[in-house]
């Protein structure tokens, strides 16, 4: 593997190189496509903080003076917010088309990438998320049919007589957080503050690309044929505030419990429910949650599995993306190595739990 390794650096290496410059192109217009925005909310703000309170002395209220409107010139108020508007469409269409680049190129690397690297594979960009087994798994506490879930590639491969699907995936949830900014997007002033804080900022703070900003959950998820035929579901969360908080909270698993285990070492990392305990530690083996640990410090990253008809589900988040390159300047092997570690673990995840 190494060989491939070193030959899929060195036949991708400037295709790497020009991602960089894209991304970095693409993040520029980014920054000043929401700064431009962020000029036009804070005029909003400040026109409505001079109308409402005109007796209080802002400090930028001689800067404010010539766009007030008066009797003479009733529109004052309306040229910078024109200006604005006509500096924002040209800087949105620039942003759109070094984004859309930087994407199709990075799609392109990928896919030579994964082609040379792991050519017993099925590779596709253009499938639609797997929604239904997404929606299926129970991993998300707030995932409906409806909610926005996005697929940036799926694998299929066949290891030892078992088929594995490997999704990249981003999911927009209606969780306990986007629910609280939803309702303060609905209350004057307050939503444009959200706006400030949530979009301007973060964007131009960020060096994120634009389409990884918003998902409440983006990474790999995994489902494959499980021997054990059960009736109900086991859920595997990490053992994290806002997991547990999700779950409490949310109304679709009502049928649930916390599942209480002995396994110390699996406890520290991980909680578990389900709709029954006796089939929770009938799937939840000693030797299984053994083997669920040593598989979360393989993928070092935060872990999900989930356990029903005959089917398992595994989620690993990873807010690049499976498919995507990160952040910074793509130089050295190291960066193809962690591409293959990833997909290697996932391919041998029923080996590995001996599933």
């Amino acid at each position: 593997m190494q060989h491939l390794i070193q030959k899929a650096y060195s036949e991708t290496s400037a295709a790497l190189n020009d991602i960089y410059k894209k991304r970095k192109r693409s993040l520029f217009f980014q920054k000043v496509m929401w700064g431009v925005t962020g000029l036009y909310v804070l005029w909003m703000i400040l026109l409505w903080a001079s109308n409402y309170f005109p007796t209080l002395n802002f400090g930028f209220r001689s800067v404010l003076e010539p766009y007030l409107p008066t009797q003479d010139n009733p529109y004052a108020n309306i040229y910078p917010i024109v200006g604005l508007l006509a500096l924002l469409y040209p800087t949105t269409v620039l942003f759109a088309r070094a984004f859309q680049r930087f994407k199709l190129r990075e799609k392109e690397t990928i896919a030579k990438m994964i082609k040379m690297l792991f050519p017993q594979v099925e590779f596709s960009q253009g499938l639609p998320a797997p929604i239904k087994e997404i929606v299926h798994s129970k991993l998300f506490a707030w995932v409906k049919k409806d909610t926005p879930i996005y697929s940036y590639g799926q694998i299929r491969g066949k290891v030892d007589h078992s088929t594995i699907n490997i999704a990249d995936i981003g999911i927009v949830e209606q969780n306990i957080s986007n629910k609280v900014t939803g309702g303060l997007m609905r209350i004057p002033i307050l939503n444009l503050l959200v706006v400030l804080y949530g979009y301007v900022f973060r964007n131009m703070v960020s060096n994120t690309s634009a389409d990884n900003h918003y998902f409440t959950y983006r990474g790999m998820f995994c489902w494959l044929k499980f021997t054990k035929k059960l009736d109900g579901h086991t859920v595997v969360l990490p053992n994290a505030q806002m997991p547990k908080w999700d779950r409490l909270v949310s109304s679709n698993f009502k049928e649930e419990h916390k599942m209480h285990l002995e396994d110390p070492r699996f406890t520290k990392d991980f909680v578990v429910y389900g709709t029954d305990q006796v089939e929770a530690r009938y799937v939840l083996s000693s030797s299984l949650m053994e083997r669920i640990v040593s598989l979360k410090e393989r993928f070092d990253r935060p872990l999900y599995l989930s356990f029903q008809d005959r089917q398992m589900y595994l989620a690993v988040m990873n807010d690049n993306g499976l498919f995507s390159f990160p952040s910074g300047k793509l130089e050295g092997i190291k960066m193809v190595e962690e591409l293959v570690k990833e997909i290697e673990t996932a391919l041998e995840i029923s080996e590995d739990l001996k599933l």
